[in-house]
């Protein structure tokens, strides 16, 4: 074995050492990640990876980060040098050993560094596809190590420069070789004449700026996020990450195409909007449907509302009503920041409408409809209701600062004022609550009952058991 093949078989050994003591470290590792955009190397990656990980899980060869079949090349190349110089042949047998042994791992672990770097080198943005930084270090850098140590011990068993010559000669001497080689290289030309005006052309790196909506929808954007328009157009098609290498002009001409075989109700509607007037007309109507729809319903709903309002039997001190709506059935009041780690919501049995400790107050509905809300604040205890409603809690509540604010914890503001008019201290907090109609969708219904009273005791008027 020449001081050459000697000094690549050492580093192959020992970065393939290193690959698998760092494939040790990743043990138990693992994370997640959500990104889009056109990364065709990694489209490409993921489709195989059906063929190479079998390969990899059932080759030997292939296990702990390639190391066995290092050594097993290194181990044929070794024993062949030593009986070469008897048996005719032997270098030979032993370089074919060793390349067939390292062959796979190229393949196997090649696979992922070559296509990040294809990316990568396309569009920078796809490193956000990959997993960011982590899952390159998670995913890429044991391969690239692994395929690393393949092309070492590919190097020690290679041919030397001056062999390689003689049979690069070997190859060309004969005469047919020389006569076809000048036919060849022209007709390569023409072949890739067809595709030689695809570079791609201009483009625009302005900003682009969303418009809101003009609709009662709060936070909406308009049908034409980017206004109308070639610029608008351009903004929107890449809005997503799509189109990058592809030309403002060759970009717009896709568009004007997409709109000249633009139906009503085609996919591509938002795509050439910008564009397109038809289009654009078949949006407005859309959301002006939906707009009227939205509204006819907000309208019904509060029709519900301000049908049902409560009677208070006693006077009380003053009475607030409002809609309101949850992200996850929740409405409650945090006065102070141990609210947050107190575990109140999760210690609340599945049938439970209401609970409290010193300084936040839960109360739970469905999730799925709006609540109509109606708070009543009393000096004295009220009269008991049950008539009419489903479910009727009383609970003792204190407050430390003074402050009841009842509110979706998701919008994190209230839609009805201080409900401790007394300041801090301890309270008696009934609610009632109205299931919805189910099946016509309105509102469920909530009334809240506050007046002050030092009992902690809860007492469950409705259902009674």
């Amino acid at each position: 074995m020449s001081r050459r093949s000697r000094w690549w078989w050492t580093v192959a050994l020992v970065v393939s050492s290193a690959g698998l003591a760092y494939d040790l470290t990743l043990t138990n590792t693992g994370f997640g990640w959500f990104s889009f955009g056109y990364c065709p190397a990694r489209d490409l990656y993921d489709s195989a990876t059906a063929l190479w990980w079998p390969a990899r899980v059932y080759l030997p060869l292939a296990w702990y980060a390639g190391l066995p079949g290092i050594v097993l090349a290194f181990l044929a190349h070794w024993a062949t040098t030593h009986w070469a110089a008897t048996r005719r042949g032997g270098l030979r047998a032993g370089r074919v050993l060793a390349r067939v042994a390292v062959a796979p791992l190229l393949v196997l672990y090649g696979l992922a560094p070559l296509a990040f770097a294809l990316d990568i080198a396309r569009d920078t943005q796809c490193l956000d596809r990959w997993g960011g930084p982590p899952g390159v270090g998670l995913f890429v850098v044991p391969d690239a190590v692994a395929a690393v140590a393949a092309l070492c011990a590919l190097a020690a068993v290679r041919v030397p420069r001056h062999r390689a010559g003689r049979l690069l000669r070997s190859l060309t001497r004969p005469p047919w070789v020389r006569r076809s080689a000048a036919p060849l290289a022209a007709l390569a030309l023409v072949a890739f004449l067809p595709v030689a005006d695809l570079a791609v052309g201009d483009i625009a790196r302005r900003p682009c700026e969303l418009r809101p909506g003009e609709g009662s929808v709060p936070g909406e954007l308009d049908v034409l996020a980017y206004g109308a328009g070639e610029r608008a157009f351009l903004c929107g098609a890449r809005a997503s990450g799509r189109f990058r290498n592809v030309s403002d002009r060759d970009l717009i001409a896709y568009g004007r195409a997409v709109c000249d075989a633009y139906r009503p109700g085609d996919a591509d509607a938002y795509f050439a909007a910008a564009i397109c007037p038809p289009a654009e007309a078949d949006l407005r109507k859309q959301k002006a449907a939906e707009e009227a729809e939205f509204e006819a319903r907000e309208a019904a709903d509060q029709r519900v509302c301000d049908a049902a309002r409560h009677r208070p039997l006693t006077r009380p001190v003053r009475v607030m009503r409002t809609r309101m709506g949850t992200d996850y059935g929740v409405i409650e009041s945090s006065e102070t920041e141990d609210a947050f780690d107190d575990d109140l919501l999760r210690s609340m049995a599945a049938g439970d409408l209401v609970a409290a400790v010193p300084g936040h107050l839960i109360i739970r509905s469905h999730s799925d409809y709006d609540n109509c809300l109606t708070a009543e604040l009393y000096r004295r205890r009220p009269p008991v209701e049950v008539k009419g409603w489903d479910h009727v809690v009383e609970i003792g509540y204190e407050s430390p600062t003074g402050h009841i604010e009842l509110m979706d914890p998701m919008v994190g503001e209230s839609e009805l004022p201080d409900l401790a008019f007394r300041g801090k201290g301890r309270y008696r907090v009934r609610v009632h609550y109205r299931k919805p109609e189910w099946e016509a969708g309105t509102p469920q219904h909530l009334l809240i009952m506050v007046y002050p009273g030092s009992g902690r005791r809860t007492v469950e008027y409705l259902p009674r058991s």
